[in-house]
């Protein structure tokens, strides 16, 4: 979290001061980069997507995670922590939980993906 609160910080002042846009360019990439995160990942044997967001909520700095399998199901699996490291496993996880809930996996298959 002390890498993104001194990106957020340099991001700050880079924005006030007078500088070079080049530079501001380049910080706010840096802080892109390390607050949102895109990808695909693999579950039970499918290709999934992921998707992590920063959120500002009652003053406190959240990451909202969702998890998402297009091709096998709607299902959507949803995480808000203010953990940057562990909001796409609990998006996982609460991907796992519903589709378990549906009978679309069984609780032998979800259990990995639950701890």
């Amino acid at each position: 979290m002390s890498r993104i609160s001194l990106l957020l910080v340099l991001l700050s002042i880079v924005l006030v001061a007078p500088s070079q846009d080049y530079l501001k360019e380049e910080l706010f990439n840096e802080v892109k980069d390390a607050l949102f995160d895109f990808g695909a990942i693999e579950i039970l044997d499918r290709v999934c997507n992921y998707r992590v967001m920063p959120r500002f909520e009652n003053w406190r700095f959240y990451f909202k995670g969702d998890v998402w399998c297009p091709g096998w199901t709607f299902i959507k699996g949803e995480s808000l922590t203010r953990s940057r490291t562990r909001v796409v496993n609990k998006a996982i996880a609460d991907f796992a939980q519903k589709a378990l809930a549906q009978g679309l996996i069984t609780q032998e298959d979800a259990q990995p993906l639950l701890e």
